[in-house]
């Protein structure tokens, strides 16, 4: 069986469509490899906008929930960069790089939206295609959602417990985290015994199970 085959999404996705939304967060995710098809892998700091969408709920575990979309971007303040056209396109102002580099992403949390949504080739997941600011006279919805504007700097232990688990996962995948929060010790394996190969370096030493079988610590 074919993993992607069973690898399918556990919630369905909304329809493809126009949605009134808000901004409910702003979340730094840090230094991310991210992997590009011409450009190979590279590391990237990066944002991800969560959206809640007015009026959507779907049943989770027996309980409504609201139903939310999210955008990641690379931070970069270039005119081509995808953050900063999205954010012209949502506030319908223009910014130059010196005034875009001083925006804090931040100050979206809280902010309406209407979005246009439309579904992955294969249907299974529904993505953030553009935004706009919404028309004049139409209120703005209210989130029902708790509002995060998260940083990695300064450093937060409260507000790092507070945000989803996904949003925490990723996180730890960042260099900074790697950096600041892992533990430094190194673990010492004991002398080689006599008659024995040692792994070679770069390689995980191995243990025999006792099965027959070879598996990395």
């Amino acid at each position: 069986m074919k993993v992607k085959n069973r690898a399918k999404p556990n919630l369905p996705p909304v329809e493809p469509g126009v949605y009134l939304a808000v901004c409910i967060h702003s979340i730094d995710l840090g230094e991310q490899l991210c992997e590009y098809k011409d450009k190979g892998k590279r590391y990237n700091n990066q944002v991800q906008l969560v959206f809640e969408l007015a009026g959507e709920t779907i049943e989770v575990d027996g309980a409504r929930v609201a139903r939310t979309l999210s955008r990641t971007f690379n931070f970069t303040r270039g005119k081509n960069g995808g953050l900063r056209k999205f954010v012209q396109s949502w506030l319908g102002k223009q910014f130059s790089d010196e005034t875009f580099g001083e925006f804090d992403t931040n100050d979206l949390v809280g902010m309406p939206a209407q979005l246009s949504v439309i579904l992955s080739e294969s249907g299974e997941y529904a993505n953030i295609d553009t935004i706009m600011a919404l028309p004049k006279g139409l209120p703005a919805p209210k989130p029902t959602l708790p509002l995060i504007r998260f940083d990695l700097e300064p450093w937060d232990d409260a507000a790092f417990a507070a945000l989803p688990d996904w949003a925490q996962e990723k996180i730890k995948k960042s260099t900074q985290y790697q950096k600041d929060h892992l533990p430094a010790e190194t673990v010492d394996f004991p002398p080689e015994e006599e008659g024995k190969t040692a792994a070679p370096v770069g390689q995980a030493p191995q243990v025999d199970t006792g099965t027959g079988e070879v598996c990395p610590f």
